[in-house]
């Protein structure tokens, strides 16, 4: 697995509310090679919970005297300040170390970081088409596409991101895709510009609407409706920020069918209209 762009992005959480249950504070997709990384988790200004997942080479965590390799596939989670310690082992400029890290806080991220590790250990493995994973991967190219996030999302994807984690780890079985949602997948990614519905994929897979929005649900942690929907609007996002097409354009080219009706789906994800995220947020 390559990847052709990597960074870290931050979030302030001035102005949100005190006492947050969840708050993301920064994540990032970083590769590591031929240099000294090495972060003692005992005594580091860098409070809170980090998860990092290995997406290709070889990394380490070490966690009260126990080796745990980072290979691919392979994650760990910590609570820090504690007795751990991540970093490339020496010998290891041969090799990369890719890997997909969050870093959040909050008191609601105990409970899940307790039961993870009462019962999953320190390091466990994950797929990598799994959604927690994909989740992160995913907002990493849309941020990279100019994507802003709201005020609370972070909460909310950390939420996400905990409880979608816990039930991988807890059915692993149910995060295997099917032929239809691996199939309809492929489809929105590459179609989504076009008209078509739920409907339409459902039959195109032999299933009823019903029984199609069930499995992908399940499989995926979001309808397909939404799926679709996030598909159109973080593309609007970046034809609003890299372009100078009219919305009617813009939604039109993203699969919409008018102007008042992208305009609409748009405030409902985004808070605002897409003129004013323009404005608030192009150049």
């Amino acid at each position: 697995m390559t990847f052709n762009q990597y960074g870290t992005y931050g979030f302030l959480s001035a102005g949100q509310m005190p006492d947050t249950p969840l708050t993301l504070l920064d994540f990032g997709l970083e590769r590591r090679c031929d240099e000294t990384y090495d972060f003692d988790n005992r005594s580091r200004d860098y409070a809170g919970y980090l998860f990092q997942y290995t997406l290709s080479g070889q990394g380490a965590f070490e966690a009260e005297g126990t080796l745990y390799p980072q290979m691919p596939g392979t994650a760990f989670f910590s609570c820090i300040p504690e007795n751990s310690r991540y970093y490339l082992p020496s010998g290891a400029h041969e090799t990369n170390w890719e890997f997909i890290y969050v870093h959040f806080t909050g008191p609601a991220a105990g409970p899940f970081f307790r039961e993870i590790q009462t019962n999953y250990g320190r390091s466990f493995r994950l797929p990598a088409d799994s959604f927690p994973i994909q989740l992160w991967l995913n907002l990493h190219r849309d941020m990279n596409d100019g994507r802003q996030l709201r005020l609370y999302e972070g909460g909310e994807l950390v939420y996400r991101f905990l409880s979608s984690l816990l039930r991988t780890l807890e059915s692993p079985v149910e995060h295997i895709m099917s032929h239809p949602i691996e199939k309809s997948l492929r489809y929105m990614k590459a179609h989504f510009r076009e008209h078509f519905s739920i409907d339409d994929l459902a039959r195109q897979n032999g299933l009823s609407s019903a029984y199609f929005t069930r499995i992908f649900t399940r499989e995926t942690g979001e309808s397909p409706l939404l799926h679709l929907t996030r598909l159109r609007i973080n593309h609007a996002l970046f034809l609003l920020l890299n372009t100078q097409m009219s919305v009617e354009q813009i939604a039109l080219e993203c699969g919409f069918s008018c102007g008042n009706y992208f305009c609409k789906v748009f405030r409902r994800a985004s808070g605002c209209s897409p003129a004013e995220y323009r404005r608030r947020y192009g150049a």
